[in-house]
């Protein structure tokens, strides 16, 4: 038996999806594949002798069945048509990361981008400010300080007294917040389930993680939010948790009794 060759099988399978969707669904005669796909019988003919010859389809019990080779095939191609998609979405949001800032195809598989809207930019902050705002445990990485943002991102994560928040901010951003928003920053490191930590952090996208169940990163531009990437996947949480850890890793708790202390 010759094996397919891997380019023309793959050529194959993106052409013919529509066929073996159909046998993927459940083995069809001939003429109910006319009907369903609305092609002509010798088309029906010339199509199925192809796949059959790349091992993907088989004719027994008098229909055509997708084989196993035919059903992992599908799978993969409609996986990755998915995943094409969601990247179609975010792209205008991943533009402005820097190619070394990539953010891993685990996050975006399944993912929902919100980009932002140049007449209501703040708007894209909703769907990340609703995520925290029912969480009781938050994480986040705060690379830039923007003012507005931040202080939004807070007030949502506290909202509830009993959530606990932990952030790492990237080198100089907290002495920027504290400069913006002297007060609630005191205030912020005086309350017990709020740790606050500096340290230098690994790329320029901010990340957050609800409960373990969901996670975020928010893109920015020299101007402010270039907009928000979302995902409740097991994958995607598992892939910022690696970021939180990696980000938190070296940096240090920002402590305030009296004055700005670290440990």
């Amino acid at each position: 038996m010759e094996q397919p060759d891997p380019a023309e099988l793959e050529a194959l399978i993106a052409d013919r999806s529509g066929f073996l969707c159909a046998l993927t669904a459940a083995p069809r005669s001939k003429r109910e594949l006319t009907e369903l796909l609305d092609c002509s019988r010798s088309t029906i003919d010339r199509v199925l002798r192809s796949l059959a010859d790349a091992y993907l389809v088989e004719y027994r019990d008098g229909k055509w069945h997708a084989t196993a080779v035919g059903i992992c095939a599908y799978r993969a191609q409609d996986e990755y048509q998915s995943f094409l998609s969601d990247l179609a979405e975010a792209a205008p949001i991943l533009t402005e990361l820097p190619p070394e800032n990539l953010i891993d195809e685990a996050f975006l598989a399944d993912s929902t981008a919100y980009p932002a809207d140049a007449t209501v930019p703040d708007a894209v902050l909703e769907p990340m400010l609703r995520s925290v705002r029912k969480a009781t445990t938050v994480r986040g990485l705060v690379p830039k300080a923007l003012a507005g943002s931040a202080e939004a991102f807070y007030d949502a994560a506290t909202a509830d007294s009993a959530c606990e928040l932990e952030l790492v901010l990237d080198g100089d951003v907290f002495d920027r917040l504290s400069e913006i928003h002297p007060q609630e920053t005191k205030d912020a490191l005086n309350e017990p389930n709020v740790s606050l930590f500096r340290g230098q952090l690994p790329h320029e996208f901010g990340l957050w993680i609800a409960d373990d169940t969901t996670a975020g990163v928010v893109v920015y531009t020299p101007q402010g939010i270039q907009g928000c990437i979302m995902n409740d996947t097991e994958a995607a949480v598992q892939w910022a948790m690696k970021q939180y850890e990696s980000g938190k890793q070296n940096a240090e708790e920002i402590l305030f009794r009296g004055g700005f202390q670290r440990l």
